[in-house]
């Protein structure tokens, strides 16, 4: 019904000719966003199939508002338009500045967020890095992410700048914590955002950058569409649903993400260790192996300053989970009378590479969180692995539960 509304609507704005943009999109039944996935809070992708953030949100809220059902089309900033003019997707939402390079290859809708470049560096420099003047020295070294209005600032505003375009905007800062980069160049908002995620980072002057730049939606050229999107957004905005939804993605326990996902990904990865030992009709515990993992990660726990025992409970935990995981399935198989499973993947070639890559992202990021550990089951999402087991999931998350 909301569907026939919008058509509606849109056939009476203007003539049919113009209706390209809704009756696809309707056709299909589908709104296929553009996102990056690389820029917090408005996007970011912390798996595969899942983003997250304030324009995931509303790319969301929009396409219920149109009776279709979203997915998310992961590009780049380099790639942003060219993926757009090939018809990648419909529209794009990842915190994209309005530049007349863009307008000449698409519209945009009304503005919902006002901001402006200006530099982020290590707690103690912000003095040396004011003005465009103090920058736009061959002896300070500058970091961007390629292909978008970082890069662009840069090379218009700090040419005599040593640049480093870095590909990684989501590890990008950890260059500057690291003393790899001086200072970057990017939007005022994800400044505050950064200096809270990395103590050691301060913002330099984000209530005053050197310029100013809208953020819109990244639209076709389809006027009754624009019309459309314009006034839904409006209505989000005069509502302050908008501002309220920003100001929760900006409180977003951002910092836990890298602990989510290491903790997902490893339960995930349960069902494929039950096949491949169903395959062979391998017993699920494996108690020498398991003190082999333990062993291993409390030594590598040790040398990011992780206490022995904290160590020792969190991977006996995540064990756990994934033998109730696989517990479930082989009593699910046994009653189904299952034979082998052909697609079941090497044990010690694969899947225990894949877990030893897990276990030091894990390490890693109780590490970086060890002062919020005990209560940061409460601050993370929902871990996808809980629709294989929820059981499985509550014991994995249980060291990180008051």
């Amino acid at each position: 019904m909301k569907l026939l509304i919008l058509l509606g609507a849109l056939a009476a704005a203007v003539p049919a000719l113009a209706q390209t943009a809704a009756s696809d999109i309707a056709t299909r039944g589908v709104l296929r966003v553009g996102s990056t996935g690389d820029y917090k809070p408005f996007s970011y992708r912390a798996s595969n199939s899942d983003f997250i953030g304030l324009d995931v949100e509303l790319a969301g809220e929009l396409a219920q508002a149109m009776g279709v059902k979203l997915q998310i089309v992961p590009t780049s900033w380099p790639a942003l338009m060219s993926d757009f003019s090939a018809g990648k997707f419909d529209i794009a939402l990842s915190g994209i500045s309005v530049t007349a390079e863009r307008q000449r290859q698409a519209y945009f809708s009304v503005s919902y967020l006002r901001d402006g470049k200006t530099p982020i560096t290590r707690c103690g420099n912000e003095a040396q890095f004011q003005t465009l003047e103090q920058i736009n020295q061959p002896g300070v070294r500058l970091i961007v992410n390629p292909g978008g209005t970082n890069e662009r600032f840069a090379r218009t505003y700090a040419p005599r700048a040593q640049l480093t375009v870095y590909p990684d905007n989501v590890a990008i800062f950890g260059q500057i914590v690291d003393g790899a980069a001086d200072l970057m160049m990017t939007d005022a908002i994800e400044t505050r955002l950064q200096q809270r995620l990395h103590p050691q980072l301060c913002a330099v002057h984000p209530d005053a950058p050197f310029d100013h730049a809208e953020k819109a939606i990244l639209l076709p050229r389809d006027d009754a569409f624009k019309a459309y999107v314009d006034q839904w957004l409006g209505q989000r905005i005069s509502s302050g649903k908008l501002q309220q939804s920003l100001g929760r993605w900006l409180d977003f326990a951002w910092n836990l993400e890298p602990l989510r996902q290491a903790i997902d990904q490893r339960l995930l990865l349960a069902p494929a260790v039950a096949r491949a030992k169903w395959n062979v009709q391998a017993p699920i515990e494996d108690l020498p192996r398991e003190a082999q993992v333990i062993a291993a990660a409390v030594q590598q726990g040790r040398a990011l300053g992780l206490p022995k025992a904290w160590v020792e409970a969190v991977f006996k935990a995540q064990i756990e989970a994934s033998k109730t995981v696989q517990r479930e399935l082989y009593a699910q198989w046994r009653h189904e009378q299952a034979g082998p499973f052909s697609d079941a993947p090497d044990l010690a070639h694969t899947i225990r590479p894949e877990l030893d890559r897990i276990t030091t992202q894990l390490l890693r990021a109780m590490a970086d969180n060890q002062t919020i550990l005990n209560s940061a089951a409460k601050q993370m999402r929902p871990l996808e692995a809980a629709a294989l087991s929820p059981v499985a999931a509550a014991q994995a998350l249980a060291p990180f539960a008051d």
